[in-house]
């Protein structure tokens, strides 16, 4: 019903009622979204990206690749959604009218929310993307999002919804084409409906995302939104139990209903995975749905993680079947007989309901209403068809027709769709369908709650509430128009007007022309609405104001005034009374904001920039009224772009500023809250006014205001302090708040920490008064204040007797740490000013030392730089902030002040707060840094007081200041419980940190534990404090530590000998002894200077002098003394450095510290083994012999500095022995072989011994072998291996070859003068023949003739390496030396290094045949013929070796020149060479075949430049040499070189040559058959049958001569008789067919020789042919001759005959057939062949033919029979045993000869069942085989 207007004592009565009503809520701000709508995304980039230079539009699109191509889909789809927002709200549809859609645009937000049913989420549905958002976050945190894809963006966002499921874990959002999403709560996608068109598209393959989404975005273009969607439960109650829905023999948990605005329902059915309690199983769709699913590919958001349905089907057709048992189209239903559109819908669970709301068909005829239908209808929700019931007015069901269009059992393919013109037809009709009664009455927004009812909203503004009954359905409760809902919504100062007094002010409003809303006078229309409370409605005007409606007082119970906003287009919340409190507002504000345009795409500018440039002029405005024209204009210049030749200029002109608009979103979360709550959201806003007022009002704690407000405050001064902190009535709450201040302020802290002590001056006065201490224990306690004195016992004992009580102890406390923090503040304020003063200090000395070196103020100079923003900045103060100052450990405070060098700050510590530091005061000066110089801190480095014996106090002039009541110790003690409760609580974090460090270690449960490094890792953490006074003992070990860490960690020795010195002189006990080690090493340091020494010195001396630290250097035994002073020494300065520094090292400070019994220095301590220990100049030797393998002249400069010519204190080593050994052991111990020189003046400066016995060569041998044992062999080697084992293990021996092993060896091997003399002489010898070998480039070691002394094998092979290095191997293609000279100079030195004729040499153990034997084949190898002739032949003298020897070792020199030769021409290079180097010696058997070779080698490659196989390059002769069967070589020249078969007595030479087989006749005639054999194939293949014809008859003869067929006495070839034999007849089986005899057998018939291949002949003896010269792939002569006979040409008949003939005569048994048909074919040729001037019939051909015609009556079963044969022809004269097979079994000429039946099991029955016929037709055989011998006998003739 409608409301009456109101009185006006009701209006007078509103202001108290709304007073008392007064509802208290609070507004958050969850989320603020600027979303850049004008922004081409990354499409407008491309074009000065990817688009340069100029041409045509053409050209320049033809080189975009594929990226620019997917960015113009982008700016394709850009374009679109600004064309649908051009053309909205007149957007195309087919389901909705113009009217509803102008009507409802503005009423909608592009962006909507909805509150899950539970209220722990909160979905925000944006153009792009949908987000969840939680409860527990108060909804400002997102949980998942979904989207964010560019293909999802709707070009319509105002036509989309967002329903939740009931059970609140899924959201289905619909977009403006009819789509629907189903998402869960975690963000992923459970499946996507699509109408038919998308279907289409989805079902399609997509190969581009751009490309899809581009699709989309234009499909999306024609909008067919839904007007409802969501999750009806109803059905499922009524239907049983089990998931929800049952359906088709599946059950599924959620239905879900869509409603279009043409008035059709449709209902699907679905589940998710978590429903069925499965991960998905394959889905069961029919065969025609499996295509269309294997070819889906849905995209899904970056932001979200896989799909749920994975790998079901997540994509269905609008309608039809899709997946049963996961998802189904349930049924559809239409209301187009009541609606003419349905606008809106809503579902009322709790009844079943569905409420349908749109624009009512006119219906006169119905006598269920009169006039107009109510823009709301209800239907009752059936389970089953017709599923929905109307109400009708008088609250009974409709028993109408069953109005479901189509359910699922059609598939999709089914359903109709109508045409495109159709569907043009009718989109044009709704875009200009226009009815006012269609926009006025319409319903456009229905809101279901679960106990409320519902409310609905019309286009008008009209508001009415509805009430739910199963029984009569929806009933309306009572209606708002328009112009009340406004009055509602009046302002405050409005209040007291009446209804037609605010309608009047409304109209004269309104009468003014303007036509703009005005917030508490022209509201607009009502737009959005929910339901507050039970009593309360929200509701929201266009004009952004908001206000609750409480019925029935009507009156906005949110206050005077509307809450305001700048549109409340939508809001939510979640519709169920448990969930009433909070309500969710999108606000959006858009605003013109400047943007600069760049090339063509625009970027907005910030708020800033756009706020520097002030107000948009009346220019700028009309530059842009919306971005449509711009849009367009935008287009003309992107085609534009492409034409334009100059890009840069182009881009210069469009350099411009241009107005876009700027959409703000909001979030708000209107909540109601208690007083209290509220109380704290106001100080939260800093309303402390309103705070104070609602505290005063509801009468809460005041203090709370003003201790937010002290929290809250920035600047504090003593007037703020005394005024707020005064009103407060908790002083504990002042105290506290006064001392725990966190403010940086020092004046600040200081008032307030003042304020604080103020506020407990009387608290002495109270204590004595309350305990009864009197007047005298208050003047003790003043009195032992002030002087620091302890009280007197009396009045200590009282005042520790009185009992406190906790306020009092606690207020005590207060007092105690606010004097505390004071005096922190006074030292803080000391210490920052003069650590301040010292950074002044140290920057103006920094500054002048950058002066001297940075160049004057001179602008040109590229050197200067004034910029002062390039310095280096200030690093913070050591002091840090005062509020981590006041609390912090003083001694930690000093400690780090030391590690910083901040000593200033160290002594502020020490003077003011000396309790606090001085027990730690070794730790703190042990932090000073160990460069810091000695001179800064002298007077805090401790001190010993020689008198008392005791460590002297830190001394003061005054004391800083007087000590207050708090801080003596008596009071401490009643306070604390502790006279120094910090020193105790810092033992008691002591003793934790080291129990925590013996935990580390394993505590108790270790096996042993090292408490010396524990305790030392508890120090580095907390340094345990030093009781005063420290012992002395104690002070030396700190001082020893002090300077060794200072060596250590900075190695400044003059700054530990300041140290040492500065603790002498103050009387520190037990210095001395580092006292000089400090001296023996800073000479050390000093006196050697690296800056005259070589660099490898200089950087040495940096890596050893400089690291060595004073630890170290004490303890080095003196082997390593000596090594670090001569460890810069080179061959310049060692024998100097010697003389400083070690000589007198060794000489006094040794023998001294031997004498103390130094721990450390001990007499052969460091020596190695076999040195004398007692003779310190032992350490040098040692030096001497480890630097003698790499550095010999170090050890010759200190050998000439100790001749025998100078006096011995002279003379650096004055023993002469020594001397020698030394030099001995240095010399054979060099590793180099390059220092002759050096070791010839070595040997110079030795001593020369008498000789004084005689030194026996047996008795020395082995001496010797004795000695190699000590130096080769000293580490546990074998001393029984040889010396070739020896030679193989040299590796080995060379890394135990050490001077420092063979120092004691050559001690052993020579004790006395004598035996001393003969090893200098020995190694005399060994130094000349070293430097022999130097000259022939093999440096030798001197060792090496230790080594091989004894070893013939090793000298043999040093005589090799002579020779062949002095030739200079065949590969350099020249000698080594020059002339014969040198070779004789050679010669002599190995004569000479041999000995002579006698031996004894260096070489001795060589024969002079053997020097002789590697001296010539070092001459032959480079050439030099002549002079080897001339030393093999002597004149007058015997060969020096023998010819056998001579012979070898020339054909092995030509060998390897012949293998090295490039090139086969044997008139130059290396092959020249072989050839010549073979006339060295006369001609040999040997030789000659050596030269064929070579010959023959010249003859293929220079003549006929053969190949190699597989390469066209020519063949190397050490190819040749490697050919195994090398007649394949002379076949492949003859087939593959033209015309070479014509010259064949060359190729039989070559053939010869080749295969090196002599004059040895037997296997010349095998290879001449084979090389005819070659030839013929060769003319064969050119064609030349002449000439095959000619080498056939040529080849018949030498197989004659050679043998190979058997020849009768008149030179026919010899006829070979077949024994009468079943074995070549067909043998019948038992089934009557014919068989062959399976296996031959080896020994029925011997084979013809001339039926093996070439170079295999019959005779079974060897040859060199067959070892290696044989073709393998040479043809047999039977196989040459058949092939001639049947490839030659022409008509000579009788000659192809003959040849025929020759092959019958040669082939095997088996092949006789073969050949007796081809001789058949030529003879029928030569029949019918033109008859010539001779009668064919004579000679052989006539003969053959006139007897194949006379047997032509034979037997057709017997092949020879047929062509005339006798049956006793056997051309091979084979012979066969009476039960044996001819030539291995049946062939073909057994089947000429014979019945041909094969050798069986049955032979013998089967004879018996022939009986006389196989008699009758032996006889027949045996004739014919006559004439056939005959026959034969003819053709040889």
């Amino acid at each position: 019903m409608n409301s009456t207007p109101h009185s006006d004592s009701l209006v007078n009565h509103t202001q108290h009622t709304m007073e008392k009503q007064r509802q208290l809520y609070d507004i958050d701000n969850v989320a603020v979204w600027t979303p850049n709508d004008n922004a081409v995304d990354t499409s407008s980039s491309l074009l000065n990206n990817h688009v340069s230079g100029s041409g045509p539009l053409q050209q320049q699109l033809a080189e975009l690749d594929k990226d620019t191509k997917r960015r113009l889909a982008q700016w394709k789809q850009w374009f679109l959604r600004r064309v649908a927002a051009n053309i909205s709200p007149l957007f195309l549809t087919t389901t909705v009218p113009s009217g509803i859609a102008s009507t409802l645009t503005p009423l909608k937000s592009s962006w909507q929310i909805s509150l899950s049913p539970d209220s722990q989420l909160l979905a925000v549905n944006h153009e792009d993307k949908i987000e969840f958002r939680t409860l527990n976050s108060s909804y400002q945190i997102v949980h998942a999002v979904w989207g964010a894809s560019k293909r999802q963006q709707d070009l319509y966002p105002k036509w989309r919804k967002v329903a939740w499921s009931l059970d609140s874990k899924l959201v289905a959002r619909s977009f403006s084409d009819g789509t629907v999403e189903i998402i869960d709560v975690k963000g992923r996608l459970v499946g996507t409906i699509f109408p038919r068109d998308q279907q289409q598209q989805q079902d399609a393959p997509i190969e581009d995302d751009n490309s899809s989404s581009s699709s989309n975005t234009s499909s999306q273009l024609f909008a067919e939104p839904l007007s409802y969607l969501g999750f009806v439960n109803s059905r499922r109650s009524k239907m049983g139990d089990g998931l929800g829905f049952k359906f088709n023999d599946h059950e599924y948990a959620y239905e879900l209903v869509t409603i279009t605005y043409d008035s059709i329902l449709r209902s699907y059915l679905f589940n998710t995975p978590e429903a069925l309690d499965q991960p998905g199983p394959s889905p069961t769709s029919p065969s025609d749905d499996i295509p269309k699913r294997n070819k889906i590919q849905h995209r899904r958001s970056l932001l979200a993680t896989q799909s749920l349905l994975a790998p079901r089907q997540t994509s269905w057709a609008r309608e039809g079947f899709s997946d049963p048992g996961f998802f189904c189209f349930y049924h559809k239903f239409s209301f187009q007989q009541w609606f003419r559109t349905v606008a809106c819908a809503s579902v009322d669970e709790n009844n079943g309901i569905l409420c349908i709301g749109g624009a009512p068909y006119q219906n006169k005829e119905s006598a269920d209403s009169a006039g107009t239908q109510s823009g709301v209808q209800f239907w009752a929700i059936e389970s089953d068809s017709p599923y929905y019931r109307r109400y009708k007015t008088d609250g009974q069901l409709e028993s109408s027709a069953d109005n479901v269009l189509s359910k699922t059992v059609q598939t999709a393919n089914s359903a109709k769709y109508p045409s495109s013109l159709a569907t043009i037809s009718h989109t044009l009709q709704k875009l200009f369908e226009r009815d006012i009664n269609l926009t006025h009455h319409s319903v456009h927004t229905i809101v279901v709650h679960e106990k409320y009812g519902a409310l609905s909203l019309d286009c008008s503004g009209s508001l009415t509430s509805w009430t739910f009954s199963k029984e009569k359905g929806g009933v309306a409760k009572m209606t708002w128009d328009s112009e009340h809902l406004n009055y509602y919504a009046r302002s405050k100062e409005h209040n007291s007007l009446s209804f037609q007094e605010f309608q009047q002010l409304v109209k004269e409003y309104q009468s003014n022309g303007t036509s703009s809303l005005l917030i508490g006078v022209a509201n607009g229309r009502c737009v959005s609405m929910r339901y507050w409370a039970k009593d309360a409605i929200l509701l929201g005007y266009e004009s952004g104001a908001m206000i609750v409606l409480q019925i029935p007082d009507l009156i906005n119970i949110l206050g005077q005034e509307p809450k305001v906003f700048a549109s409340c287009l939508e809001f939510t919340n979640s519709g169920f009374s448990a969930h009433d409190e909070q309500v969710f507002v999108i606000e959006e504000i858009t605003r013109m904001i400047r943007a600069r345009v760049v090339g063509d795409r625009w970027i907005m500018m910030t708020d800033q920039e756009d706020k520097a440039l002030g107000e948009p002029t009346e220019q700028e405005i009309a530059q842009m009224m919306g971005n449509e024209r711009l849009l367009f204009k935008w287009i003309a210049q992107f085609s534009k772009y492409f034409e334009s030749k100059d890009a840069e200029e182009h881009r210069a002109k469009r350099q411009k500023l241009i107005l876009v608009p700027k959409r703000t979103l909001s979030l708000y979360r209107m909540l109601r809250v208690p007083p209290e709550e509220l109380l704290y959201r106001k100080l939260e806003a800093r309303d402390y006014s309103s705070a104070l007022a609602i505290a005063t009002t509801y009468e809460l704690d005041t203090d709370v205001v003003y201790q937010y407000q002290w929290k809250q405050l920035v600047n504090v001064s003593p007037e703020v302090v005394s005024t707020l902190l005064g009103k407060i009535t908790d002083k504990q709450w002042v105290l506290a708040s006064c001392l725990e201040n966190a403010t940086d302020d020092q004046e600040t802290i200081r008032t307030l920490l003042e304020y604080g002590l103020q506020l407990t001056e009387s608290l002495m006065e109270d204590i004595i008064s309350r305990c009864g201490l009197g007047a005298e224990v208050k003047l003790d306690w003043i009195r032992a204040a002030a002087s620091g004195e302890l009280m007197r016992p009396k009045s200590r004992e009282a005042l520790l007797a009185a009992k406190l009580t906790e306020k009092e102890i606690l207020w005590c406390k207060f007092r105690w740490y606010f004097i505390k923090y004071l005096n922190r503040l006074s030292t803080f304020v000391e210490l920052t000013s003069a650590e301040k003063e010292s950074r002044v200090r140290e920057e103006a000395k920094t500054s002048r030392l950058q002066a001297k070196k940075t160049p004057a103020h001179d602008p040109l100079n590229p050197l200067y730089d004034d910029d002062e923003d390039q310095r280096t900045p200030q690093l913070p103060l050591l002091t840090g902030s005062y509020n981590t100052f006041k609390d912090m450990d003083l001694s930690g405070q000093a400690r780090m002040y030391a590690e910083a060098e901040f000593i200033e700050g160290v002594r502020v510590l020490f003077t003011r707060h000396n309790r606090e530091t001085w027990p730690w005061r070794l730790a703190i000066v042990g932090r000073i840094p160990e460069t810091c110089p000695t001179e800064l801190y002298k007077d805090l480095l401790p001190q010993f007081d020689p008198r008392t014996n005791t460590e002297k106090p830190w001394a003061l002039d005054h004391p800083w200041r007087d000590l207050d009541w708090a801080e003596t110790p008596e009071f401490r003690t009643l306070v604390f419980g502790s006279p120094d409760h910090e020193m105790d609580a810092y033992m008691e974090q002591l003793s934790l940190t080291l129990a925590e460090r013996r935990a580390a270690h394993g505590g108790d449960d270790a096996a042993s534990l090292d408490m010396v490094a524990i305790k030392k890792e508890a120090e580095e953490i907390l340094p345990s404090p030093q009781p005063f006074p420290a012992s002395g003992l104690t002070l030396s070990d700190w001082y020893i530590d002090r300077a060794l860490e200072i060596d250590r960690s900075a190695g400044l020795i003059i700054e530990v000998r300041r140290l040492i010195r500065y603790g002498t002189d103050n009387y520190i006990p037990q210095l001395e002894t580092i006292s000089e080690d400090l001296e023996i090493l800073y000479k050390l340091l000093y006196e050697i200077k690296p800056d005259n020494r070589n660099p490898e010195a200089r950087a040495k001396w940096a890596d050893t002098i400089l690291d060595l630290s004073l630890e170290q250097f004490s303890l080095m035994n003196p082997t390593e003394v000596v090594q670090l002073c001569l460890g810069l020494s080179d061959e310049l300065t060692i024998v100097q450095d010697i003389r400083r520094l070690v000589l007198p090292y060794l000489t006094v400070v040794i023998p001294r510290r031997w004498q103390r019994n130094d721990p450390i220095h001990v007499p052969g301590q460091g020596l190695p083994k076999g040195q004398d220990p007692q003779n310190p100049m032992s350490y040098l030797y040692a030096y001497l012999l480890s630097q003698s393998p790499n550095h010999l002249s170090w050890v010759g400069a200190v050998i000439q500095a100790s001749k025998p010519v100078f006096a011995p204190e002279e003379r650096i080593v004055s023993d002469d022995m020594d001397l020698s050994w030394l030099t001995m052991s240095c010399m054979y111990g060099c590793r180099t072989v390059n220092d002759w020189k050096v070791m010839s003046d070595m040997i110079v400066c030795l001593p020369i011994f008498e000789q004084t016995e005689e030194v026996d060569e047996t008795v020395d041998k082995v001496r010797r072998a004795e000695l190699r044992k000590d130096i080769f062999v000293h580490n546990g080697g074998d001393r029984h291996m040889s010396s070739t084992q020896q030679s193989h293990d040299r590796p080995r021996i060379a890394q135990q070859l050490d001077p420092l092993n063979m120092y004691p060896a050559f001690v052993k091997y020579a004790p006395t003068q004598g035996l001393m003399q003969h090893a200098l002489d020995t190694l005399e010898q060994n130094l000349t023949a070293a430097e022999t070998l130097a000259r022939y480039d093999l440096p030798v070691q001197l060792s090496w003739f230790l080594e091989n002394s004894d070893s013939e094998a090793s000298q043999l092979q040093m005589v090799t390496k002579m020779a062949r290095l002095a030739s200079g191997g065949p590969e350099r293609m020249g000698e080594r030396f020059e002339s014969d000279d040198e070779w004789m100079l050679l010669l002599e030195d190995l004569i000479r290094l041999r000995g002579g004729e006698k031996g004894g040499g260096v070489l001795g153990l060589v024969s002079e045949q053997e020097i002789y034997k590697e001296y010539l084949a070092g001459v032959l190898s480079c050439g030099k013929f002549e002079l080897a002739k001339a030393i093999l032949f002597p004149p007058g003298l015997l060969p020096p070796v023998r010819l056998a020897v001579a012979e070898k070792l020339v054909i092995d020199c030509s060998n390897e020149m012949y293998t090295n030769a490039t090139s086969g021409n044997r008139h130059q290079g290396l092959m020249k060479m072989a050839y010549d180097c073979l006339k060295v010696l006369p001609e040999t058997t040997n030789i000659r075949r050596e030269m064929d070779l070579i010959e023959a080698t010249n003859f293929m490659t220079s003549t006929y430049n053969l190949t190699a196989p597989g390469s066209n390059t020519t063949i190397l002769p050490f190819q040749i040499r490697a050919t195994e069967n090398r007649l394949s070589l002379v076949r492949r020249l003859i087939i593959t070189q033209e015309n070479a078969y014509r010259d064949h007595e060359a190729m039989l030479e070559l053939a010869i040559k080749v295969t090196g087989i002599g004059q040895k006749k037997s296997l010349r005639q095998q290879v001449e058959i084979q090389v005819v054999g070659m030839l013929i194939e060769a003319a064969l293949k050119e064609r030349n049958h002449i000439f095959a014809l000619q080498q056939s008859e040529r080849l018949m003869e030498l197989l004659k001569i050679s043998g190979a067929v058997d020849m009768n006495s008149d030179g026919s070839p010899k006829v070979r008789r077949v024994a009468k034999s079943t074995s070549f007849n067909n043998t019948t089986n038992d089934d009557g067919s014919s068989s062959r005899p399976e296996t031959p057998s080896p020994s029925s018939r011997p084979v013809s020789r001339a039926a093996t291949p070439f170079g295999a002949p019959a005779a079974p003896q060897s040859s060199p042919l067959l070892a290696g010269g044989g073709d393998p792939d040479a043809k047999t002569p039977w196989e040459i001759f058949e092939q001639v006979g049947s490839e030659s040409e022409g008509r000579e008949y009788s000659k192809r005959m003959a040849v025929v003939g020759y092959a019958l005569a040669c082939c095997p048994a088996d092949k006789m057939e073969s050949v007796l048909e081809l001789w058949r074919s030529l003879e029928m040729e030569s029949v019918h062949a033109p008859v010539p001037e001779v009668d064919p019939r004579r000679g052989v051909a006539g003969f053959m033919s006139t007897m194949m015609d006379r047997s032509g009556s034979g037997s057709s079963n017997n092949t020879a029979l047929g062509l005339g044969y006798g049956p006793g022809y056997n051309p091979s004269n084979a012979i066969v045993s009476g039960t044996g097979t001819v030539g291995g079994g049946g062939g073909p000429l057994a089947e000429i000869i014979g019945t041909n039946k094969a050798r069986s099991s049955h032979q013998g029955a089967v004879r018996r069942d022939q009986g006389m016929g196989s008699s009758h037709h032996e006889l027949e055989g045996g004739r014919k085989r006559d004439k056939l011998r005959s026959l034969v006998s003819s053709i040889w003739a």
